[in-house]
């Protein structure tokens, strides 16, 4: 099972991990998620063997889903 996980820092200025989900596209709703809902800032979301999507990426993502 692969893990993605979501970097980001909460509304309370910590620095946080999400737990982990088993794909990319549940990472990127999450990170929706905690952006919309939490108000957190996202730094990036790692997955298996390194793989990085960066910020800019994940808030094009999360912008073009606002509504869904």
């Amino acid at each position: 099972m692969s893990e993605w996980k979501v970097y980001y820092r909460d509304d309370l200025d910590h620095d946080r991990i999400s737990p982990s989900v088993s794909s990319k596209d549940d990472a990127l709703a999450q990170a929706k998620k905690l952006h919309r809902d939490r108000r957190a800032e996202i730094y990036k979301i790692e997955g298996p063997a390194g793989d990085i999507v960066p910020k800019a990426d994940v808030m094009r993502w999360v912008s073009a889903h606002r509504w869904l």
